[in-house]
């Protein structure tokens, strides 16, 4: 089982001239986990996921915490809206995006994807042919490649 048989291809991208707020609207709009960043020729720069957009309003020590449920009052954690719009005409995708990105080859094993999406709690990778971005593959793209298997399994 291949990745490149179960990833989705041409997957939705953003530049890193990307805002904010038209970051913010993608994820609104399209409900993935994480959008790749690329240039022109779609070479990989980084990705930026819902995660990413939240810790710019979210001290970066709560990524220190497993559990929040002892904060009694999340308001001191508000920020005006004044310095909300700001944020959101200033911070580029570029600002936000990780740029550590860990892919997986289109070659590779479904086994491998899942094994790095486990090992670095993250929910999907970007799918890669030499260094230019080809697809996603999400963890719900393996679960569906996986019953699909059992499900032919147990039919014959």
């Amino acid at each position: 089982m291949i990745v490149k048989n179960y990833m989705t291809g041409n997957p939705v991208t953003i530049p890193s001239s990307t805002t904010f707020s038209q970051t913010a609207q993608l994820f609104y709009e399209n409900h993935f986990d994480a959008f790749p960043v690329v240039d022109e020729a779609m070479h990989l720069l980084g990705i930026i996921s819902r995660t990413d957009l939240l810790k710019t309003f979210i001290p970066e020590y709560f990524d220190l915490l497993d559990d929040l449920s002892f904060i009694k009052d999340f308001g001191a954690l508000e920020i005006d809206e004044e310095s909300a719009k700001m944020m959101e005409k200033l911070l580029l995708a570029d600002d936000l995006m990780t740029t550590k990105i860990i892919t997986v080859s289109e070659d590779s094993t479904l086994f491998k994807a899942i094994t790095l999406m486990m090992k670095n709690r993250i929910r999907c990778l970007p799918v890669v042919r030499g260094d230019k971005l080809v697809g996603v593959i999400s963890r719900t793209d393996i679960l569906k490649a996986l019953l699909v298997k059992k499900k032919i399994l147990e039919e014959q």
